[in-house]
């Protein structure tokens, strides 16, 4: 049997951070990526079934529990049904509130534009193999991780996006193979973390993340004395996201792994 790996020194500071200040600590995490696994088929993304259980454990424990996804916030309530979990989606332009989706009105007000630009791209890209338009109601993506040619399919969709950008007015939003429009509002998941500080006046943040998007997190994080924990994927894993980060954890079944854990101190102290 091998030997069980020594804890990571960053990653123990960063858990006992959370540790001591219990009520008042802030828990945020990405979706996709940090509790759930990378998929082909961004549809079919979901955290394991286990991890509901946790989330619950930590929700009774800590100040607040966030997911703050670029996903819809309603498939953010579908998968994580978890009651006291705050759910903000589309990178904090969506709230879970009151049983149902909540959007910011400055960015409602791009509704109509984000529904011209869906047609449009899918115009633009029909009969493209292995790409995947996602709608996502106020925002609007491409993924071309099931391309066969993956270098030309992310040229075609730059391409496209940054020409519809430009057309249109709607913000970019890179990620892992994926391109994505959305309203051109000062609203990114730094300022949703910057809110929910505010709102609960937490005394601890420690934001879990794995894309470029989660990078103005890791900074708000930062500037308001907490820390960041990067969700390693390989070459797909953003150099920048890496450096920024006070710890790293490899992968998703780690992340659920660490939270268990966490889960058990929390309520050992």
């Amino acid at each position: 049997m091998a030997a069980a790996s020594a804890p990571d020194p960053a990653l123990t500071r960063v858990t006992q951070r959370l540790i001591e200040a219990v009520e008042r600590a802030g828990l945020l995490l990405d979706f996709d990526g940090v509790l759930a696994p990378i998929v082909d088929d961004p549809a079919s993304s979901a955290m394991p079934e286990e991890l509901a259980a946790v989330l619950a454990r930590l929700v009774r424990r800590l100040g607040c529990v966030a997911v703050i996804s670029g996903r819809p916030v309603a498939f953010l309530a579908d998968r994580v049904a978890v009651d006291g979990v705050r759910l903000l989606g589309l990178y904090g332009l969506q709230e879970w509130a009151d049983g149902g989706p909540r959007a910011r009105p400055e960015a409602a007000a791009w509704h109509d534009v984000v529904d011209e630009v869906q047609d449009r791209m899918a115009a633009a890209l029909a009969g493209a193999p292995g790409v995947v338009l996602e709608d996502k109601g106020l925002s609007v993506a491409l993924h071309w991780r099931n391309a066969p040619d993956r270098d030309r399919a992310g040229r075609m969709v730059s391409q496209l996006v940054e020409a519809l950008s430009a057309q249109t007015g709607l913000a970019r939003e890179p990620g892992k193979l994926v391109e994505e429009l959305r309203p051109p509002v000062d609203w990114d998941k730094g300022a949703s973390v910057r809110a929910l500080h505010r709102e609960l006046a937490l005394g601890e943040v420690v934001y879990v993340g794995d894309d470029r998007g989660d990078l103005a997190a890791f900074a708000a994080a930062h500037e308001l004395g907490g820390a960041a924990i990067a969700v390693d994927h390989g070459e797909e894993t953003p150099p920048q996201l890496r450096a920024a980060a006070d710890a790293v954890i490899p992968g998703p079944e780690a992340v659920a792994d660490w939270l268990a854990r966490l889960a058990d101190r929390l309520e050992q102290a």
